[in-house]
């Protein structure tokens, strides 16, 4: 049996979703309500000590990470395989998983300056000292730490966007080589990187806008046309339901195994 416990607005969800709809597995989806912070649930934390999304429950075993998902996907269900044969292009798409994974913690500083922070506000004293308090992992509790007082300063915001920018200009010319970032067939490289690129662009989208970035564009417009992508990306489904109204902490102490069931 494979379960999917994931969130709609979560990168690292979409990107396993969509290895999951390109590879055609069937999966149970368990959707986790990030609003209500029910991924620092005690339950949840016994499948993912560090409380953040998706676990992919392989017959009851959990497999946490996105890129360790990704790469255990392949693994589990190798056909359609998504890793390329040759050495030198396996090498560039995990290079590009590795500069995926990169960017990707300065994207997270900008969503949560850009999305979170005012969210967090609404909470009372109380709730934020809770929720830090049990948050696992260390970096993360650093973040909510900063989104319960004055937030990332300009100078932290404009180091995260230098990141992206660096990463764009690096991929822009990579795909100058390449159909695929990691070849002439897409692999997991293209499923990893296409959610940041996609965040980038709800956040920022002129830091990936068509005029400078025409084989970004291309490249995403083509990977946008994939039905398993419009399935992992579509708003307003089953997998990806509308955020609640405001942001509670009601999902830590809740019976977390008969919301799913509800569900």
């Amino acid at each position: 049996m494979l379960e999917l416990y994931h969130s709609g607005l979560s990168t690292c969800s979409k990107q396993v979703r969509h290895c999951l709809k390109e590879k055609g597995v069937e999966y149970a989806s368990r959707y986790i309500e990030l609003w209500k912070y029910e991924n620092l649930n005690p339950e949840y934390l016994k499948l993912n000590p560090n409380g953040v999304v998706p676990v992919l429950v392989h017959d009851g075993t959990p497999i946490y990470n996105a890129v360790a998902i990704l790469e255990y996907i392949d693994d589990a269900f190798p056909d359609p395989s998504l890793k390329p044969e040759d050495p030198k292009l396996r090498w560039r798409m995990r290079h590009w998983m590795w500069m995926g994974d990169y960017v990707h913690q300065a994207i997270i500083n900008l969503t949560f300056s850009a999305r979170l922070k005012s969210l967090v506000d609404e909470l009372s004293e109380e709730d934020k000292a809770k929720m830090i308090a049990n948050t696992p992992m260390p970096e993360r509790r650093e973040r909510w730490r900063r989104m319960s007082g004055d937030g990332y300063s300009e100078g932290e915001i404009r180091s995260a966007l230098e990141i992206v920018d660096y990463t764009v200009n690096w991929l822009e010319k990579d795909l100058n080589e390449t159909t695929w970032i990691a070849g002439d067939s897409m692999s997991l490289a293209d499923i990893y990187v296409l959610s940041n690129i996609h965040r980038v662009r709800e956040l920022y989208p002129e830091k990936v806008n068509p005029d400078d970035f025409p084989k970004i564009n291309a490249w995403r417009d083509k990977l946008m046309l994939r039905p398993a992508a419009v399935e992992a990306y579509s708003t307003g489904t089953p997998e990806t339901p509308p955020r609640p109204d405001g942001k509670s902490i009601e999902g830590i102490d809740c019976d977390l195994e008969e919301i799913m069931r509800a569900r």
